[in-house]
């Protein structure tokens, strides 16, 4: 199902009367069923994909608890350890998501270098719709089994995790929640208050406000973006601000439904956008656009990539690495490797100057805060405008709209 649709209304108002009836022991079930329901509805192959891949992980992460039990109380290891079942669980995670998302971009990517060197005939590739909410329901599989094998979360039920992985509300498009306090909140089931609802119905309206008054419409400026030479002067400026607010008005607005439902179920999912666009770095940007993802980012490539523990060059690499990759999953096109490449970019330019520029920080502090205030955040801006480029149109396009930009 989609959020902006008569048909999500239905089931969210039947859901929530079936929700608040049923004993608070038989809610955690209840959510299962209603994922299950909101999923089929889309595509019933695609749910079969979904409950495989919670029943395989969750088993898994079973694996992996009692081989670390196993090797505490005998202390010893065995051909298969914690971080062999890791990896095999990695594999089939991340194997899902590159043949549904990814084989298509290698393919293409594949056919390019044929046509280029002239030899061999196209790879046919058999069409492939994308399950609804893929990269989301994934990056979620993997948290969980990231954090069972550090052993830093509690172990739940299969009804439980079930649930996790079945909530409809984050089920499309985030925000990519964590399983402890999801689960927190599944074992002490909060009874029912009226601003559950008032509140839910206030984000959810929110939501579709953002969504379809503002986002829809400005689909009207940004036609330059996909035919750059029907368009001149002002047009270009137009259309990049336009997909700009369009982005963040789509996607917030989702997120605000997303977290209204989850509201009137009692369930507090996390925050996706605090104020982006009013952000005086890209670093800080990053922290509050789409927040749910940048911790993600953070966590479980970032970091375990190295972080910043080692030289500023070691760190920048770090950066530009988890950046691409972010972008890579954000859509299977080279447009969006180099969208994530160019934030990677601008970051990494960020740490140096705050790591070698303290002659220039000194001299900026000493100047009126409001001022510079003003000016970071239009230059921070105007950076992320200019990304949004290589996001909303492919390589081509992307770079023939903004020569005609800073021809103008």
């Amino acid at each position: 199902m989609i959020f902006n649709t008569w048909v999500y209304g239905v089931f969210l108002t039947c859901f929530f009367v079936f929700y608040w009836i049923v004993p608070p022991r038989g809610r955690m079930a209840a959510l299962v069923v209603g994922g299950l329901v909101f999923y089929t509805y889309y595509l019933p192959l695609h749910t079969v994909l979904i409950v495989g891949l919670i029943l395989a992980t969750y088993g898994l992460g079973a694996v992996m608890d009692r081989l670390r039990d196993q090797e505490t109380g005998a202390g010893m290891k065995g051909v298969f350890t914690p971080k062999t079942v890791l990896v095999l669980s990695l594999i089939l995670c991340l194997g899902v998501l590159a043949y549904f998302k990814y084989l298509p971009l290698l393919a293409a990517t594949f056919d390019g270098l044929i046509l280029l060197l002239r030899r061999g005939a196209p790879y046919q590739l058999p069409d492939i719709v994308i399950p609804l909410g893929l990269s989301f329901f994934v990056f979620e599989f993997v948290h969980y089994l990231a954090e069972v094998y550090k052993g830093s979360v509690p172990r739940g039920s299969l009804c439980e995790y079930a649930a996790f992985g079945m909530f409809f509300p984050t089920l499309v498009a985030g925000p990519i929640k964590r399983f402890q306090p999801f689960l927190d909140q599944l074992r002490h089931p909060a009874p029912f208050k009226l601003e559950f609802l008032s509140d839910g119905l206030y984000r959810i309206l929110l939501g579709l406000g953002k969504k379809m008054i503002i986002a829809d419409s400005m689909i009207y400026f940004t036609g330059p973006l996909a035919n750059p030479l029907n368009a001149g002067g002002a047009d270009y400026w137009v259309a990049m601000y336009a997909f700009a607010i369009k982005i963040y008005f789509d996607f917030s607005g989702y997120s605000d439904i997303a977290i209204g439902s989850a509201k009137v179920l009692g369930i507090r999912v996390p925050e996706n956008f605090d104020r982006p666009y009013f952000q005086q770095n890209i670093a800080v940007f990053w922290n509050k656009w789409h927040m749910s993802l940048s911790s993600w980012i953070r966590d479980y490539l970032y970091i375990p990539l190295g972080g910043n523990r080692g030289t500023l060059l070691f760190t920048l690499r770090n950066l530009i690495m988890a950046m691409a990759l972010c972008g890579l999953w954000h859509g299977a096109a080279w447009n969006f490797v180099v969208w994530g490449l160019y934030h990677g970019l601008g970051m990494s330019l960020f740490r140096v100057y705050r790591k070698k520029g303290t002659a220039l920080i000194n001299i900026v502090e000493k100047l009126p805060a409001l001022p510079v205030k003003i000016v970071s955040v239009l230059i921070t801006f105007h950076f992320v405008c200019f990304g949004w480029v290589f996001f909303a149109t492919d390589l081509p396009t992307a770079f023939q709209f903004l020569s005609l930009v800073f021809s103008f």
